[in-house]
């Protein structure tokens, strides 16, 4: 029975992040490598394991990128922030086939 709890918990979505073809999802700083603003306005998201998986190209090979002029760029970054802070759910949706992986919408849940 300790075995599978254990396992149980290995599996956790608290204790892993991990990207499919189209998003990266994880628990708050799980879901991110690295975050940095760049000079431009645009956001840079270090992808997590399985980044490999995405249809899109990363940015140096290594982020998903949240464009300046993207509509809902604020409330964006301040979900992922928040949900960093808070360690709930994301899941970050990249537009598929996109240069430099742009990031289309994020999603938390608690």
């Amino acid at each position: 029975m300790k075995t599978i709890l254990f396992l149980l918990f290995l599996m956790s979505p608290a204790t892993w992040a991990a990207c499919n073809n189209i998003a990266c999802y994880g628990v708050g700083k799980e879901v991110l490598t690295r975050t940095y603003l760049a000079s431009s306005g645009n956001i840079y998201i270090g992808a997590p394991e399985g980044k490999e998986n995405l249809k899109c190209d990363l940015f140096e090979g290594q982020y998903m990128t949240l464009k300046m002029n993207h509509l809902l760029y604020r409330e964006i970054y301040s979900t992922i922030l928040t949900g960093i802070a808070a360690q709930k759910s994301l899941q970050i949706r990249i537009v598929e086939n996109s240069p430099e992986c742009e990031v289309s919408y994020v999603t938390m849940t608690p």
